[in-house]
């Protein structure tokens, strides 16, 4: 099975995940980034924080850059108001 690394860009500064874990498949990844990127924008809101550009960047072991996602991608606004 793959490893997949979830590095997080917070501020412009890429902060390398040492882990990583191992994971199916690239869509099983961004599954699991997508969930991480809620939890860290609903920790974000909580105490008033911006959360405009921050993004996880996934990869594989050799370095390979899969997706790229950014926190505010997985918010769901009503788009009428």
């Amino acid at each position: 099975m793959p490893r997949y690394f979830f590095n997080y860009r917070i501020n412009g500064v890429l902060e390398k995940d040492p882990e990583g874990s191992e994971l199916p498949s690239d869509e099983v990844a961004l599954e699991e980034a997508q969930i991480a990127a809620r939890e860290l924008l609903a920790a974000k809101v909580r105490v008033g924080d911006l959360v405009d550009g921050d993004e996880f960047e996934i990869t594989t072991g050799d370095g390979t850059v899969v997706h790229t996602l950014p926190l505010r991608s997985v918010l769901k606004l009503d788009e009428h108001g």
